[in-house]
């Protein structure tokens, strides 16, 4: 059944694929408002559907929730990055549900830190840090897998990214 409050971007049932594939819907007449993503799934069989890398871009319009305190966060975590892979730079996203400290630090596959880009108290709210790509020292990284932390209160989670050059 159909939710009152949603607007059909692609109503048409879709077999689930075999092997991965790309979906791409065009958001562009809904700039400016809030989007909920839903997906719907049916089956009369058995059937098991992954959903993996979901990413949502935009270009020329604008995301709500950068460094946007006036609205709650309902929890603390990692958001992600974007772009990933990525080559220069890339903008880490996250949320705090409450105040507090907050410690956001990148890793090399060996597990070393490398580099520390947020030390310091945020309000609650979402929040983006820009890596650019280089350590502490202002050193350039090469190509390869990176993993960036969020320590904040009790609440601790890494992700990781790909800089390709």
């Amino acid at each position: 059944m159909r939710p009152h409050h949603f607007n059909w971007i692609d109503a048409n049932c879709i077999e689930v694929p075999a092997s991965w594939t790309e979906y791409i819907y065009d958001l562009n007449d809904y700039n400016g408002e809030y989007v909920y993503i839903a997906i719907r799934c049916q089956s009369e069989g058995t059937m098991a559907l992954y959903i993996d890398d979901v990413s949502i871009h935009s270009d020329g319009g604008y995301l709500v929730g950068n460094d946007d305190n006036s609205v709650p966060a309902l929890s603390t975590r990692l958001e992600g990055n974007y772009p990933n892979p990525f080559n220069p730079s890339t903008t880490i996203h996250y949320s705090l549900k409450e105040a507090g400290p907050v410690r956001i630090e990148i890793f090399n596959l060996r597990g070393q830190m490398i580099r520390s880009l947020v030390n310091e108290s945020k309000a609650s709210g979402s929040h983006k840090v820009m890596w650019d790509g280089k350590d502490e020292r202002g050193n350039t990284m090469s190509s390869g897998i990176y993993f960036f932390r969020m320590e904040a209160g009790k609440h601790s989670e890494t992700r990781k990214m790909i800089m390709m050059k």
